[in-house]
């Protein structure tokens, strides 16, 4: 069963301005220090960056589909394995999932010159 579909696209550009600006402050408070690494250490950093804050964005929205206030940024992790992307989950963000019944998360991850997207289903 379903229970929660998520979807959001992030402009590169505006996420390498970001980037630019506020520097290790933005990205500590997004950002795990596994995110960090992984995108510091690729061709295009802000594509990375702005394909993983799209998928944290399309987890929320999956996750709290009429909002929700006080939710950490970096208690959602976007890693990889075998070169797949996966979400892991930390503190509150976990707590509730469980208690919602997830038990399944699939996560798609893509990006195109000044875009990335990122599309979630939560499975029970």
């Amino acid at each position: 069963m379903i229970l929660g579909i998520g979807v959001d696209l992030v402009d590169v550009r505006r996420m390498e301005a970001i980037i630019f600006r506020w520097q290790q402050r933005f990205l500590k408070r997004i950002f795990t220090d596994k995110e960090i690494h992984y995108c510091n250490n690729k061709k295009n950093p802000a594509q990375r960056f702005a394909t993983r804050y799209a998928a944290k964005e399309a987890f929320i929205k999956a996750m709290y589909p009429k909002g929700v206030e006080g939710v950490s940024m970096r208690d959602i992790e976007i890693g990889e394995k075998e070169s797949r992307p996966f979400l892991n989950l930390y503190g509150n963000v976990k707590q509730f999932s469980e208690e919602m019944g997830v038990k399944k998360i699939h996560l798609m991850l893509s990006h195109d010159g000044d875009y990335g997207i990122a599309n979630v289903i939560l499975e029970a």
